[in-house]
């Protein structure tokens, strides 16, 4: 009996490693830095197993080692210096979209490859059966950002293609060109003069001009909100949705499917603003992204 439930215990219990005061610093992404060495040596061979589709016999938790961007340097740099992937490093850190990863910013790096989800909106269950792979795979991290939280890591498994592309967010058109007059964050709101989160971009136009779908979706909500004014939404897959306010004229129906770059509406002035302009906001599983983190994305005139 002893022996038995020593075996579950075994079985049910994943290792955790605390986080943030035990990652490793790594100051220049080359040779001469003796801890980038040692981690792009797991890199590469992690990266080998991925491609061959081997696995190990045992899994570790991942050594966490942690850089900051220099000057010109972004999340293809480091996908470049150290073998990890997109779906590695954007999981790891937390990412809405690869722009937030930028010079100056910290980024946390693991010396394997795989997917990070956090404790609280991912069962373990869910990752073997999404991923088959065994529950022993998977290890329980301390997350960087946030050392009372966890992390469970899937070693040397890959995002889904269509995962990956909202992630660099190639798959958004920009909705209008125009100015950017506001951007996404804290403000002071004019009409209040008080600091309020801002939860999209403002893009200005002459009044009547055209508003596309920024990607191809369902229209879930073609009406008026408070404060919006004449507003669309589409839902997007994977749990994305776009919005659409201060719209001067609608020009879908709810339940109408669109395509990427269909016009959707005309810029206007409805709800609360101070002139003609497109209120355009980006949410994921009722989360507000940044669009001004995906690269190229808002072109101004």
């Amino acid at each position: 009996m002893k022996n038995t439930l020593f075996l579950i215990m075994a079985v049910l219990f994943i290792p955790m490693i605390s986080a943030h005061a035990d990652t490793i610093l790594i100051k220049d992404l080359n040779y001469t830095d003796s801890n980038f060495d040692t981690l792009y040596e797991s890199t590469v061979a992690s990266k080998n197993r991925l491609l061959k589709q081997e696995r190990k016999d045992i899994y570790s938790p991942p050594v966490l080692y942690r850089y900051t961007l220099k000057r010109g340097e972004d999340i293809w740099t480091l996908i470049a210096k150290t073998s990890l992937n997109v779906d590695t490093i954007s999981t790891l850190n937390h990412i809405d979209f690869i722009g937030m990863i930028q010079e100056e910013s910290i980024a946390y790096l693991p010396d394997t490859l795989g997917l990070f989800f956090e404790e609280e909106k991912t069962s373990i269950s869910d990752i073997v059966q999404k991923y088959k792979i065994s529950e022993t795979d998977i290890q329980r991290v301390a997350d960087p950002l946030n050392p009372e939280k966890s992390l469970l890591f899937a070693p040397e498994v890959t995002l889904s293609f269509l995962e990956r592309t909202y992630l660099t967010g190639v798959v958004f058109y920009a909705p209008l060109m125009g100015i950017e007059t506001s951007k996404f964050g804290p403000r002071i709101d004019p009409f209040v003069n008080e600091r309020t989160f801002h939860g999209g971009v403002d893009i200005a136009a002459e009044e009547g001009k055209n508003v596309h779908s920024a990607r191809w979706g369902k229209v879930v909500y073609a009406g008026d909100i408070n404060g919006y004014g004449s507003t669309v939404i589409l839902e997007h897959e994977l749990g994305y949705y776009t919005l659409y306010g201060h719209l001067e004229k609608i020009l879908v129906e709810e339940g109408e499917t669109v395509d990427s770059g269909q016009i959707i509406g005309t810029v206007g002035t409805t709800g609360k603003t101070t002139g003609p302009h497109l209120h355009f906001e980006i949410r994921h599983e009722n989360q507000k992204l940044n669009p001004d983190n995906i690269p190229l994305f808002i072109i101004h005139q």
